[in-house]
């Protein structure tokens, strides 16, 4: 039977000096983080437990006690001694000796993971590609319905009027006549981009372009995606970077379809019924 003390490899009357001693030699040597051997990381496991049962008085002491207990029972019966069920009956069972299991960290196993960021930021370039083709190409002419005005402020604090039409939105310092049901708009095909707008009597509106943040985001996701097809770099860090593309990548798309201006305009919107009411 192997005991604690054999595990740490003292004698049952080892000091707790002595007992201390050998639980950092046995540490040191069997540490998960020292060596990469399985049954290293198993005895470094029953050296913590055995430290844990004896470094205590009170459980070495309860130990102690079990340890003599089953040495009792397999010990052979001498003429005239009680059976082992007799003596246990006029003594109450020694209490569990109380263990707890050590936490041993495990190695990730980032080069899987790493494979698994590679292929994911190649798709999460496709996201700004879309984005870019969007904005600067698929760009088309279409008649756009008043939905509501609203007010928003650029980054120097002055005030716009944030158009919300059909076709998408945008930021003109123009005051809107009352009478006006719609526009020409030159937009995007996909995100709704409106780079041009015209009031039905072909009256061209100054658009204050918003799409600064926009632009950012996606130069951003291009670089970390692009980062994430380094070769000299480390699994662990190709997995960091993917984690971070993606975020960015949720935040781009958040930002394309509900409209850049979403993130600095005001929140309060009229719609164009109450503002000819008015």
């Amino acid at each position: 039977m192997t005991t604690y003390y054999a595990v740490l490899g003292v004698s049952e009357q080892a000091t707790p000096d002595d007992i201390r001693r050998a639980y950092r030699r046995l540490a040191l040597l069997t540490h998960p983080d020292r060596t990469p051997d399985p049954a290293a990381h198993q005895r470094f496991i029953a050296v913590n437990e055995a430290y844990e049962a004896l470094n205590e008085p009170t459980r070495r002491y309860f130990y102690d006690s079990q340890l003599r207990e089953i040495r009792n029972r397999v010990r052979p019966l001498q003429p005239g001694q009680p059976s082992v069920a007799a003596r246990a009956s006029r003594r109450p069972p020694p209490p569990p000796i109380w263990r707890r299991r050590s936490y041993v960290p495990k190695r990730l196993n980032f080069p899987a993971y790493a494979r698994t960021a590679k292929r994911w930021g190649k798709w999460l370039a496709l996201l700004p590609a879309l984005i870019l083709l969007d904005f600067f190409v698929l760009r088309h002419y279409a008649t756009a319905d008043f939905i509501s005005i609203g007010t928003s402020r650029d980054g120097a604090g002055n005030l716009y009027n944030w158009v919300v039409t059909s076709q998408g939105e945008f930021n003109t310092a123009v005051e809107l006549p009352l009478n006006t049901t719609g526009f020409r708009v030159r937009t995007s095909l996909l995100f709704k981009f409106i780079h041009e707008a015209y009031l039905p009597d072909g009256t061209a509106l100054p658009i204050h372009t918003t799409s600064g943040s926009l632009l950012a985001f996606t130069a951003l996701l291009l670089l970390l995606a692009a980062a994430t097809q380094a070769k000299h770099l480390s699994d662990a860090a190709r997995v960091n970077v993917a984690i971070v593309a993606a975020t960015v990548g949720v935040i781009l798309l958040m930002m394309a379809i509900s409209g850049d201006n979403v993130f600095f305009a005001s929140p309060q919107k009229l719609p164009v019924a109450a503002l000819r009411k008015d």
